[in-house]
């Protein structure tokens, strides 16, 4: 099977529908072309037309009987939980300086584990845990235009 357009939303499948589905982490959400395996062994090809994106719920596939949703494990990750708007703003700046994917929600900033961004934001007293959860949140580093630019941060040209 050749999935080209995501066929709707899992919240918005009719009752009844048998739900099949297949697993991505955060770095697989944002590929476009791949092979997949569903949880029952069945292979997927994906090949998303350009601007369309895989996301947690996403139907890949339905008839009236079964759908094949994406769903997300858990992963290890830090949950940020800065409070007031300075340390919002320390805890994203910093994030973003080391150039690290962050998933944004209400209350809190999820990011994929790394030991650095965890001794960083202890040494700028924004709070912090490590727990197992769905980076399923909005994702904060978008590149414009498909490429990165980078800026020297000290000062060279």
């Amino acid at each position: 099977m050749i999935i080209e357009k995501i066929a709707g939303r899992a919240d918005q499948l009719d009752e009844g529908i048998a739900v099949e589905r297949v697993f991505l982490d955060h770095e697989s959400l944002n590929r476009p072309h791949q092979k997949l395996v569903t949880e029952n062994g069945e292979k997927i090809a994906v090949s998303l037309d350009h601007g369309e994106r895989l996301f947690c719920g996403a139907v890949l596939y339905r008839d009236g009987k079964r759908a094949v949703v994406v769903d997300m494990p858990e992963e290890d990750v830090l949950e940020i939980r800065p409070e007031g708007n300075r340390q919002w703003a320390k805890a994203a700046f910093n994030i973003g300086n080391m150039h690290h994917p962050a998933y944004i929600y209400d209350d809190c900033i999820l990011i994929p584990y790394d030991g650095i961004l965890e001794s960083l934001m202890k040494a700028i007293g924004v709070p912090f845990k490590r727990c197992r959860k769905k980076l399923d949140g909005e994702r904060a580093a978008h590149t414009v235009g498909g490429h990165h630019h980078h800026h020297h941060h000290d000062g060279e040209r």
